[in-house]
């Protein structure tokens, strides 16, 4: 009874962790860090007009990138970002099929985050009671859900519903849309983890899967629902790429691969499990990498450049963790 207790008033102390300053402070500094040199090298990057024209981008990956952030605190990786994230896209633009009907769009916004949760679901499933490793299985999902969307979208994009644009391109208060979208799913997610009982179950069992299960923690059912939020998350995003993209490729969700993996890494966050984390960091992380991508095009550099920073940062993110540990103990 005394180490229950004991563990239950830790819990709340992990969950205040989560907006701690610190580890969003240092990704805070990387992202002014990087802003300033690139402001040096390239002013037209710190224009108003250009801040304002990478801001929706910023907010759709941040938003996967929540997703993204979810999963790997539960010690997993998510590979089928990229595959929900194209399928979702073709639910609310191919299915509408031009209407402009409110009822039909909106319930095709809704198909679109029930399926992305659903995909979710099935690879939560997958992982936790089946025990496939969780990149073997989000791989297989990835690809079956870009063998969906050619099949539905035969390979071509179409326009988004003009209400879902006029929605996604527009600014309230001089900010856009799309940032919003950002702040109110960021702020509910920090909320949860941070001051609710299940927010600090789930953060209790990223800190210590064996000491929750003892106190009754549902470890496979919070498993499952870390995949099927993560689902809805890129469905989410999907949905606001489309709205602001007006026609999204088929490939559309590709470059959420890395990008979403990535900005949990300049966030901080380690892979393969956090004790620490932070979903603030992880969001300032993926404002890191959207300003990268702009200066890294106002340079001069192809695309080829930002995936390989982006491969780079995951690379680090897995390799300087482990070498670290082996000097320690060296």
């Amino acid at each position: 009874m005394a180490h229950d207790r004991t563990f239950r008033l830790q819990i709340p102390r992990l969950g205040r962790d989560l907006t701690e300053l610190p580890l969003a402070l240092k990704a805070f500094g990387a992202c002014a860090l990087l802003i300033l040199i690139g402001g040096i090298a390239a002013p037209s990057t710190v224009s108003s007009a250009a801040i304002l024209s990478t801001l929706p981008y910023f907010a759709i990956l941040a938003v996967a990138s929540i997703g993204q952030h979810l999963v790997i605190q539960q010690r997993g990786l998510d590979l089928s970002t990229a595959g929900i994230m194209s399928f979702c896209a073709v639910v609310v633009t191919k299915l509408p099929n031009g209407s402009t009907d409110l009822g039909v769009v909106l319930f095709y916004v809704a198909a679109a985050l029930a399926v992305g949760a659903a995909v979710g679901a099935a690879t939560g499933l997958i992982v936790t009671l089946l025990r496939v490793p969780s990149l073997v299985t989000t791989i297989g999902v990835n690809a079956i859900l870009f063998g969906l969307t050619y099949f539905v979208s035969t390979g071509a994009s179409v326009q988004s519903p003009m209400m879902m644009v006029t929605f996604f391109v527009a600014r309230f208060l001089h900010v856009p849309t799309t940032v919003w979208v950002l702040l109110l799913v960021a702020g509910v997610t920090v909320f949860v983890l941070a001051f609710t009982t299940v927010g600090r179950w789930f953060i209790a069992i990223s800190v210590n899967p064996a000491a929750a299960h003892a106190v009754g923690v549902p470890l496979k059912i919070y498993s499952i629902l870390t995949y099927t939020i993560a689902g809805f998350m890129y469905a989410t995003a999907a949905i606001m790429l489309s709205g602001y993209l007006v026609s999204p490729t088929v490939l559309c969700g590709l470059p959420y691969l890395l990008g979403t993996i990535a900005a949990v890494v300049v966030g901080g966050n380690p892979l393969g499990g956090l004790t620490k984390g932070s979903v603030v960091a992880t969001v300032i992380g993926a404002l890191f990498l959207t300003y990268l991508a702009q200066l890294v095009t106002a340079l001069g550099f192809g695309g080829s450049a930002e995936d390989l920073a982006d491969a780079i940062i995951v690379l680090s993110g897995v390799a300087l963790p482990e070498l670290t540990r082996r000097l320690r103990h060296a």
